[in-house]
């Protein structure tokens, strides 16, 4: 069995964004009249990421705003899949992604840690 619990290799994930709308009725019919404009914009949230993650190793990932923090997350317990590179995962994956998903207001923090703990795993 290997000692690497994550492994990385070249991750990228491209979304595709639609082009800001003209506001006026002049503005859309003049740019019927303009040639080959795009209509959507592509926007790369992860560009050729790769790492790896021993067995028993904390990792803690930081950025700023749009960084691609959630979007690598997302990719790494399966919500979204990458548009290129290899994951490999030895272990099992348990997403919290959201802030408050699963905790009950009733309940203390400390309770609401052991009842999440307990239903991941």
């Amino acid at each position: 069995m290997t000692d690497i619990a994550i492994n990385i290799e070249g991750i990228s994930k491209q979304y595709i964004l639609g082009k800001k709308k003209s506001g006026s009725f002049r503005e859309s019919f003049a740019q019927l009249f303009k040639p080959n404009k795009s209509a959507q914009e592509d926007f790369w949230a992860l560009d050729d990421v790769t790492f790896s993650v021993a067995q028993g190793d904390a990792v803690g990932i930081i950025g700023r705003n749009g960084a691609g923090k959630s979007t690598l997350l997302k990719i790494n317990s399966k919500i979204t899949a990458p548009t290129k590179g290899k994951i490999e995962i030895y272990g099992r994956v348990a997403a919290l992604l959201e802030v408050g998903t699963g905790f009950h207001p009733e309940l203390t923090g400390r309770e609401n840690i052991f009842l999440n703990g307990t239903i991941l795993g």
